[in-house]
C-alpha cells in the first residue's frame, strides 16, 4: 500500500467517524441508517460491513462516547462534553416543560423544546437517574393555576420590564389586606403556585407575594433605583449545624471562625422564608444583620410562647 493510499484511508476514517457522530447526535438512530455508512466502494454490503461498523463504535467508546443498541436501535448515552446538573436543575428544567404547555405553538416554544431535548440528550448518567428519580416523585402542574392568573401574570411581568416603582394592594396569610409601595424585581414560579417577588425599600427586604393574594397593582411615574437594595442578611450558626450546613446558591462562607462559628452571608432570599428557615435552628443561630430581620424572629419567639401560656 502507497503513502498515498494510505492517507486516503485515514481521510476515509475519519470522515465515516464524523459522519457516524452526526448520524447519532440526535441521541437515537436506526440500524439502517448506521449500516448505510459502511458500504463498500461498489455501494453494497458485505459481511464484513458489521464487523467494521462494531470498530468503529469500539473507537467512541474509548474516546468517552456511549453508545449502545437495543434492537434496531443506536442510543447516544453520553459524550466527553455531557453535562451533570443537581436536583434543583433537573427541577427547573422540569418546571420549564411544564409552562411550555401553555405557550402558543411558533417559534419560540418550538425552540425551548429543541433546546430542551438537546439539553437532556447531554445528561451524564448520574443526571439520567437522577431525572427518571424526580420525574416518578414530582409532579410540576401549574395547568389550572396559570390559566386562572394569566392576565395577573402577563401584567406583573410588564411592571417587572418597565422598572417603576408600584402600589400593590393584597391579601395576607391571616387575611388581613395591606398596601406596600415597592419596586417589581422577578416572577417566581414554584410548585402550584407563582409569586411576585419585590424590593420593599421602607422594610430594607425583599418578599414574595402570591398572585392569588394580589388585590390591584398601581405603576407609579417613579424609576426604581435598583441599585440602592439592601437585601444582605449576616447570621452565624454553631455546633453540629455549622459543621453540616449546605450553603444555598445566594449565600458563601469564609468558614468556621476561631469561636466555631460558622458565618454565613446570605443574599437576596426572600426574608419571610429565611426567617422561617432560620427559626427552626433555634439557639444554634444567631442573626447579626440586618436589625430588622433580628426583630422579626424575636416576634416569631414571641407569638410561639403565648402558644403555651
Amino acid at each position: 500500500m502507497t503513502r498515498n493510499d494510505t492517507s486516503d484511508k485515514y481521510n476515509d476514517s475519519c470522515v465515516k467517524v464524523f459522519n457516524l457522530l452526526s448520524v447519532l447526535s440526535n441521541g437515537t438512530a436506526d440500524f439502517a441508517d448506521v449500516i448505510q455508512l459502511f458500504k463498500d466502494k461498489n455501494g453494497k454490503f458485505t459481511q464484513k460491513s458489521n464487523v467494521i461498523l462494531n470498530k468503529y463504535m469500539n473507537t467512541l467508546k474509548i474516546f468517552g462516547i456511549d453508545i449502545r443498541k437495543n434492537k434496531n436501535k443506536y442510543y447516544l448515552m453520553k459524550m466527553p462534553f455531557s453535562i451533570n446538573l443537581d436536583e434543583n436543575g433537573l427541577c427547573a428544567v422540569a418546571l420549564i416543560k411544564s409552562v411550555l404547555n401553555f405557550f402558543p405553538n411558533g417559534k419560540e416554544k418550538k425552540a425551548l423544546e429543541d433546546f430542551i431535548e438537546k439539553l437532556q440528550q447531554r445528561y451524564d448518567y448520574s443526571t439520567q437517574k437522577l431525572d427518571n428519580i424526580i420525574t416518578k416523585f414530582r409532579n410540576y402542574d401549574l395547568s389550572f393555576y396559570y390559566k386562572k392568573y394569566e392576565k395577573q401574570i402577563a401584567d406583573c411581568e410588564k411592571f417587572c420590564q418597565d422598572g417603576q416603582k408600584i402600589e400593590i394592594y393584597y391579601s395576607e396569610a391571616d387575611g388581613q389586606n395591606k398596601s406596600i409601595f415597592c419596586t417589581p424585581l422577578e416572577l417566581k414560579y414554584q410548585k402550584n403556585q407563582i409569586g411576585l417577588c419585590v424590593y420593599v425599600p421602607l422594610l430594607g427586604q425583599i418578599i414574595d407575594i402570591p398572585i392569588s393574594a394580589i388585590k390591584n397593582i398601581v405603576q407609579l411615574p417613579i424609576k426604581a433605583t435598583k441599585s440602592k437594595m439592601c437585601t444582605t442578611v449576616i447570621f452565624k450558626l454553631k455546633g453540629d449545624l455549622a459543621k453540616r450546613y449546605k450553603l444555598r446558591e445566594q449565600e458563601y462562607t469564609n468558614g468556621i471562625d476561631n469561636d466555631g462559628w460558622l458565618v454565613v452571608v446570605n443574599s437576596g432570599e426572600d426574608f419571610q422564608s429565611l426567617s422561617k428557615r432560620l427559626f427552626k435552628y433555634d439557639k444554634d443561630c444567631v442573626v447579626v444583620s440586618p436589625k430588622y430581620l433580628r426583630e422579626n424572629l424575636i416576634k416569631m419567639v414571641d407569638k410561639t410562647l403565648k402558644n403555651y401560656q
